[in-house]
């Protein structure tokens, strides 16, 4: 977990160094999702719990639902937002994408969505500032298009690509699991 907290890490400090670390170090997409994103996906739902302890109107059910649909809401976006990386990036990258990589650009910034929703449990008031977190995840996304190879005419179709993988999967499926489960 620790190699992949570092380069989740870099990513956030430098997204283009990051890619490029990533791309040097040839970073094993199995290990970075069984030793990286499935247990942070695990501790994004601990975290929910958060709530018990500076909300007064979180209950121990609430919360425990609101964990259930964040942990499955991120579990099902690793799937789906790959399916949609590998339908799509074939039609703005040079040639066809790595698998690697591709797996690898899922993982990352899946991840980044993770990390953002754990600040978003840490922090007692509603910031609105963290609402906009997600724009930062995508401009990672869109840092790895260089390590992507995307064609510079297809960028924004890239970015589009990004928002909808990324950005929109998880949030979409936290919201129906939470209409379901609430």
């Amino acid at each position: 977990m620790s190699a992949y907290l570092k380069y989740l890490f870099q990513l956030i400090l430098s997204p283009s160094r990051g890619w490029e670390d990533l791309s040097h170090d040839g970073a094993d997409p199995d290990e970075l999702l069984r030793r990286g994103l499935y247990p942070l996906t695990g501790i994004t739902a601990l975290s929910e719990f958060l709530q018990l302890f500076y909300s007064r109107y979180a209950g121990f059910g609430s919360v425990l639902q609101a964990a259930i649909a964040i942990f499955c809401a991120f579990f099902a976006a690793i799937f789906l937002s790959r399916l949609l990386l590998d339908a799509l990036l074939p039609k703005v990258t040079e040639g066809a994408p790595s698998d690697r990589r591709t797996a690898t650009l899922n993982i990352m910034c899946i991840g980044q969505m993770e990390i953002i929703a754990i600040i978003s449990n840490c922090i007692p008031t509603g910031l609105t500032l963290v609402h906009f977190l997600p724009i930062y995840a995508l401009l990672i996304f869109y840092k790895a298009s260089r390590y992507m190879a995307v064609r510079p005419d297809s960028e924004m179709n890239y970015l589009v690509i990004g928002l909808l993988s990324v950005v929109a999967i998880p949030k979409v499926l936290y919201w129906l699991l939470s209409l379901i489960l609430g």
